[in-house]
This record gives C-alpha cells, sequence and structure tokens, in this order.
C-alpha cells in the first residue's frame, strides 16, 4: 500500500519587529576609454552570453566569449597591468586570472586550463605545498606583471562551466562593480533592436507571491511593438508591469539580455532599469527583479518594470517604484523603452484602463503567516524556529509552516515544510529544530541538518543551542534533523583494485554521499599527496 504523508499545520507566533533599511544609491555615469582593452583571444569575438544576461540567483557578470567548441586557445592579457590573483576552485570560476591595470580596471578571465609556464609553476608547487588543490593567491604588484597582448593562460571548460568557452570581465579597482565590456568598444557589430516577447500585468494590491502575472496580447517586431487590444482591460485599481525580452546581435542567432527598459505612463516616467554596473554584492537582487515565482515553476523569465518593496539593487533608478494607481477609470498612455548597450531601441506603446467589473478580491489560506519586507520576521514554535533578516524577502510571503512525520530511521526529527521553494530569500536565514527522539551524545556528534528545494540537497553540520541544532540556509524547502552515520562512498571510474595504471593518463573517482555533499577530500601515495581535481 502506499504510504500518504500526512501534513500537520502547525500554531505559529509571529513576531515581527521592524529594523532600518537604507535607500540605494544611484551610481554615476562615466565615459569609458574605447580601444584601450584588446581581445583577450585571436579570434573573432563572437558571444555566447552578454553582461546582464539573467541566470539562477545572479545577473551575468561578464562575457562569454565563444572558443569554437575547442579548448586550450591561447588567453592574452587584455592590457598591461599586474596579475594580482589567481583562483582555482571547484564550482565557479574554475581556473581563473585577475589583472590589475594602470587606469583603474580589473580584467578577469575564467574557466582556464594551464596558466603560462611560469605562473603555473608558482601555482602547482603552492599546490603542493599546502597540500591544497583549491587556491586563492594574492600577488604583489612587481610579481607577475604582463604587457597588453601577453599570453597568460589556455582556455578551458573548468569550474560552472557548461561548455568551452572564456568568461571575460571588466571591474572598476577602486569599487569592485562588474562593467559592462560592451561599453569598452570591442567592434562587435549591432544594429538589431531587442525582441519584446510578452507583456503582462500583476494586481499590486497583494503581493507578487501571491498572485500570477497576467498575460496581455502583443504583436510587432524590429523594434516597434504595440497591444493587439487597445486599450488593454485590467483587473485591478493598482497595477505594475513585467515584460519578457532579449536581445540579438547581427553575427550571432544567440539570443542575450537586455541593457536597459523603462516604463512611462501619461509621458511620465515610471521606473526604468539599467544593467551595465552591478556588485557582486548586489547581483543576487536578480531575484526580487524578475517573476521568481513564474521562474522556479518552470515558467519563463519575466523582468519586472517596477522595484518591489525589498529590492535594494542600484539597477533602478530613483524616483517612481512602478506601481500605477487605475482607479481613476480613464484611459492611460503607457510606453514601455527596451535598449540594448550598443543603443538599439525597441518601444511598446498601449493605452489601459481599470475596469472595475473585472476586479475580484483574492482569498489567501487562513494558515498563511504574512511575513513582509524590511522587518526582521520570527516564526515559532515548541518544536522548531525560524529567524529572517530585514533584507531576506523582497516582497510579502503569505509564509505557511507544515510538517509530516518521517519513516526513515535516521530521522531525528519530523519533516518541516518551511513554505516552498518559489519564494527565494536574499541572505542567510537561521533554522533552529527540536530532535523528538532521545539521541545519545555520539549520536548528537552525528546529527545534520538537511534541506531539500528546488533540486538541491544540503546538508549542515548546525551547532547545538541546548536542546535545538541551528544551521543557516540561503533557500526555502523541506528541512529536517538527520542522523548521519553513513560514510560517503568511493567508486572507481574504469579501474579496478590491483590493476595496472601505467598506461593511463589519468585516474578517476566517483565520490558520493547520502546526506549531501563532500565536505573535502584527499588522496595518498605511498603517504605522498596526489593532487586530484
Amino acid at each position: 500500500m502506499k504510504r500518504l504523508a500526512l501534513l500537520i499545520l502547525l500554531s505559529i507566533k509571529s513576531i515581527i519587529s521592524i529594523a532600518p533599511v537604507t535607500s540605494p544609491q544611484k551610481l554615476s555615469t562615466t565615459d569609458y576609454p574605447k580601444g584601450y582593452f584588446r581581445n583577450p583571444l585571436n579570434i573573432p569575438i563572437q558571444l555566447a552570453a552578454n553582461f546582464g544576461e539573467l541566470r539562477n540567483n545572479h545577473f551575468h557578470m561578464g562575457l562569454d566569449i565563444r572558443t569554437n567548441q575547442k579548448e586550450n586557445l591561447p588567453v592574452y592579457a587584455s592590457a598591461e597591468g599586474y596579475i594580482a590573483k589567481i583562483k582555482i576552485e571547484r564550482f565557479g570560476f574554475g581556473r581563473a586570472i585577475y589583472i590589475v591595470h594602470p587606469n583603474g580596471y580589473t580584467t578577469l578571465y575564467a574557466h582556464l586550463n594551464d596558466f603560462y609556464p611560469e605562473l603555473d609553476k608558482y601555482v602547482k608547487d603552492k599546490q603542493y605545498a599546502d597540500r591544497q588543490w583549491e587556491q586563492e593567491i594574492d600577488f604583489e604588484p612587481n610579481q607577475f606583471t604582463v604587457s597588453k597582448g601577453e599570453f597568460i593562460a589556455y582556455s578551458g571548460n573548468t569550474g560552472g562551466s557548461q561548455g568551452p568557452h572564456l568568461h571575460f570581465e571588466i571591474r572598476d579597482t577602486k569599487t569592485g562593480n562588474n562593467l559592462n565590456p560592451l561599453l569598452f568598444d570591442f567592434g562587435l557589430a549591432d544594429k538589431v533592436p531587442p525582441s519584446i516577447y510578452k507583456l503582462y500585468y500583476y494586481d499590486r494590491r497583494y503581493s507578487t507571491y501571491q498572485t500570477n502575472p497576467q498575460p496581455i496580447a502583443i504583436r510587432g517586431s524590429d523594434g516597434k511593438y504595440i497591444a493587439v487590444n487597445n486599450p488593454v482591460l485590467v483587473s485591478s485599481p493598482y497595477i505594475s508591469f513585467g515584460i519578457a525580452a532579449e536581445d540579438k546581435l547581427n553575427t550571432s542567432s544567440f539570443h542575450y539580455g537586455i541593457d536597459q527598459a523603462s516604463l512611462s505612463v501619461d509621458d511620465s516616467l515610471k521606473s526604468s532599469f539599467t544593467l551595465n554596473n552591478i556588485s557582486y554584492d548586489d547581483t543576487r537582487y536578480i531575484n526580487g527583479s524578475i517573476d521568481y515565482k513564474t521562474k522556479s515553476s518552470g515558467g519563463r523569465y519575466i523582468q519586472h518594470l517596477s522595484r518591489l518593496p525589498g529590492n535594494y539593487s542600484t539597477i533602478f533608478s530613483e524616483g517612481g517604484n512602478g506601481n500605477i494607481s487605475t482607479n481613476d477609470t480613464v484611459v492611460h498612455n503607457a510606453e514601455i523603452v527596451v535598449k540594448d548597450a550598443a543603443g538599439n531601441t525597441s518601444v511598446l506603446t498601449f493605452k489601459f484602463k481599470w475596469d472595475s467589473a473585472r476586479t475580484k478580491d483574492l482569498m489567501f489560506a487562513a494558515n498563511s503567516i504574512l511575513l513582509p519586507p524590511n522587518k526582521q520576521n520570527e516564526l515559532r514554535t515548541d518544536s522548531i524556529e525560524l529567524s529572517f533578516s530585514a533584507r531576506a524577502f523582497y516582497d510579502t510571503v503569505p509564509f505557511i509552516l507544515g510538517s509530516e512525520s518521517s519513516n526513515d530511521i535516521m530521522s531525528a526529527s519530523p519533516i518541516y515544510h518551511l513554505h516552498n521553494y518559489t519564494i527565494p530569500v536574499h541572505d542567510s536565514f537561521t533554522v533552529r529544530i527540536k530532535p523528538v527522539v532521545i539521541l545519545t551524545e555520539a549520536q548528537r556528534d552525528k546529527v545534520v541538518m538537511q534541506l531539500v528545494g528546488n533540486h538541491k540537497v544540503e546538508a549542515v553540520k548546525g551547532i547545538w543551542s541546548g536542546d535545538f541544532m541551528e544551521a543557516k540556509f540561503r533557500y526555502l524547502g523541506t528541512v529536517e534533523l538527520i542522523v548521519d552515520t553513513i560514510p560517503p562512498k568511493i567508486n572507481l571510474a574504469g579501474w579496478v583494485d590491483g590493476g595496472y595504471v601505467g598506461t593511463r593518463k589519468s585516474i578517476s573517482l566517483r565520490i558520493t554521499d547520502n546526506a549531501g555533499e563532500i565536505k573535502s577530500f584527499k588522496a595518498l601515495l605511498d603517504g605522498n599527496w596526489l593532487m586530484f581535481k
């Protein structure tokens, strides 16, 4: 008989305290030097991805330059300077070089294979001395100087790469902000305006996490778009808009992210954003700049033409938040302007008015607890406690906390449902869980908190605070305590114990764990450390 999980909704006391949140600072415009940086490859630049493209939990912060589906193409310094840092990591950039230039900018080259011989030897010696493959090494200005066009590395497919390419960034050295490299003119031909695929509106009487986007039919091409039906009849007296749009280049069939978008109503600018100057500290604000709920539920990217109340990204201009009052029943004229980095422009015009006959008040689950943005929120029961910072949410979350029993013999608690993974969390939040079984000291030492959500499994060795274990996470899902007494599994990939490996160029292992990712790895040959990647 199939086991049915019983979902138990818990009685919660919501404790909300106000915390100050500073306003975003507007970034100044800059005239960027043209022709100072050269192409980092010796083949014409073809892009697989541009700056500001929409990605999972971040904006794309540079250019992905195609390498003709090959690895080991020579990579060259884009300008004179010195190598300030190298980074070698399992995910992310893989193998990367940072070069500081005398004009106030830093370039980054990522997903590399080997560095140039002198640098490669230095790094390899340090890896063996540290007995550690992953590295982050800072250099003095006079250690590894480079001239413009000097060979620095070979291109590759290392780190969080989905295929051979070179990831290239330009940063403001002083602020650390990433800048759109196309602003520096790399000679890419582009006379194609962005494409606007879809238009939506949101009922902003409610949180964007409580409602669904309402589609507005549009038509057009080559930079000119209109609504199919004019005026558009909207069902709420208070709305905002969102669009699905992409950019293209003359020389490529790839689709890229847009650079700018603005919304004007009755010739008054209501909202605008620009994606050409972003810091890594702010890049996670993408989750408040898109309709995260729709995307994580399997839908497309929709970019908000409004600033959600908890979105403090610097991409939005100061001024209006993009929310529009329509309760006058007058026909309003709207214009959406979308641009790419080359200034090519697409314009969508339409009329809209509120139709009060279409307005319906929405009903929500009685057991939901509204957690607003810009306030510290805590949920507590006798067995679980949650703490969210004032920056955790971009919009009000109708939070539902539930639980179900677990039949897993490793479980030391019920399985708790932290709402669901379709709601983003901006920063780390704290979870405290009390075991429901009696644990020995040895078992307490083996307890981990495991969270499952959005195709991710994360196990954290939390800290004990009295009867509760405490851990931090950055996304919602289901969470429980488990007693992890099962060691990782090691599987030999293509070879056997006692086998002859003298003709092999590499040795591979597949290592898995039942609870989550592997924390650390070390391999020794006759007591000597082996450098596995």
